[in-house]
């Protein structure tokens, strides 16, 4: 039998908080994701090279550059394009997917009304509170393009 100096208690408590360390873990940018509201994320946002983004308040979205730069390999629509966008929820079976319905979230889905020619791959992370979305390929990694869209001003 393994002997082990820890009581089943303490064991049994570092184990939770390991679990809840990984849970709430930065990815190697620093980058937190943050659940907000939807009137934290909407309005104008740019990531500079002229890429930019409007979330409005009705669910739709413009933009223009996000084939450029670091996005080009998301497969995303380039130029002025635009379509709708939603926070991504747990639709009550356990699959995770962009709810209409979600009035808050930490990741923002984007769906273009112009078709491209592959799937666009491309997922805003809400981080730093609310100040910053972050574009990424993979939600379990913020911010793994690279690239961060902050307010216009």
């Amino acid at each position: 039998m393994l002997k082990t100096p820890f009581a089943p208690a303490v064991r049994w408590t570092a184990a939770v908080l390991i679990t809840l360390l990984a849970a709430t873990a930065c990815d190697d940018t620093g980058a937190r994701a943050a659940t907000v509201p939807a009137d934290r994320v909407t309005g104008a946002w740019q990531a500079g090279g002229g890429t930019a983004l409007t979330l409005s308040a009705d669910r739709t979205f413009t933009a223009s550059g996000l084939d450029s730069g670091k996005l080009a390999g998301t497969g995303c629509p380039g130029g002025d394009t635009g379509g709708d966008w939603a926070f991504f929820a747990d639709d009550g079976d356990g699959l995770y997917m962009t709810s209409p319905r979600a009035r808050s979230g930490s990741e923002i889905g984007l769906s273009f009304a112009e078709q491209s020619d592959e799937p666009c791959r491309l997922t805003l992370t809400v981080v730093d509170d609310g100040d910053t979305l972050c574009a990424t390929s993979d939600p379990e990694t913020p911010c793994d393009l690279g690239v961060r869209f902050t307010r216009k001003d």
